[in-house]
């Protein structure tokens, strides 16, 4: 048996311009979007929140973007980061291109151990099947089945969709394929 060496992608790159890093005013907006935020909890196994305007906010595509992800830099706030998450989720279902682009920016918040931010991240994940994901993905998974909890929710729902859906795409497959070792049957 041979094992042939791999080659990986380290860092998501994308063929567009990047995101724009320059700072930027803090959107209204979505500051009151992440204000009506209400995380899940014993009694709620769903996020509370302003349906209207997370419907607004995602009707901006592409131009809502921005401003979510300049409130996902500067925060560590576990609310703050599933109300953002969830409009980044929610500008993919409005049509928006190119949200793969801010993997730099919400791959901070790959190996968090909250659940919330967890189910977030893969969902994005999920719809954008970033290469670079696919390693924290299942990270997730096996910390997750290591210690498991159910409520409010099971996170690995979610975060195992997420790795069925990269391993069902055909595109998605070839991009983390190169990290599998390969034998040889000579």
């Amino acid at each position: 048996m041979h094992i042939q060496p791999v080659v990986f992608q380290k860092f998501y790159t994308s063929s567009t311009a990047p995101i724009d890093t320059a700072p930027h005013e803090p959107c209204e907006m979505v500051r009151a979007f992440a204000k009506s935020f209400v995380l899940p909890d014993e009694k709620v196994n769903h996020a509370l929140f302003d349906e209207k305007l997370a419907k607004t906010i995602a009707s901006y595509k592409e131009q809502a973007v921005v401003p979510v992800v300049d409130m996902l830099k500067n925060t560590d706030n576990e609310k703050d980061i599933t109300a953002g998450l969830f409009l980044l989720n929610r500008i993919i279902d409005a049509g928006a291109k190119n949200v793969g682009d801010t993997y730099p920016v919400i791959s901070r918040f790959n190996y968090s151990k909250s659940h919330n931010v967890q189910v977030m991240l893969a969902g994005i994940y999920r719809k954008t099947l970033v290469p670079d994901a696919f390693g924290p993905l299942m990270t997730m998974f096996w910390k997750n089945s290591q210690n498991p909890v159910q409520i409010p929710f099971d996170p690995n729902e979610e975060v195992g969709g997420a790795i069925l859906e990269y391993l069902r795409n055909k595109n998605a497959s070839e991009a983390y394929a190169a990290v599998l070792p390969v034998e040889n049957s000579n």
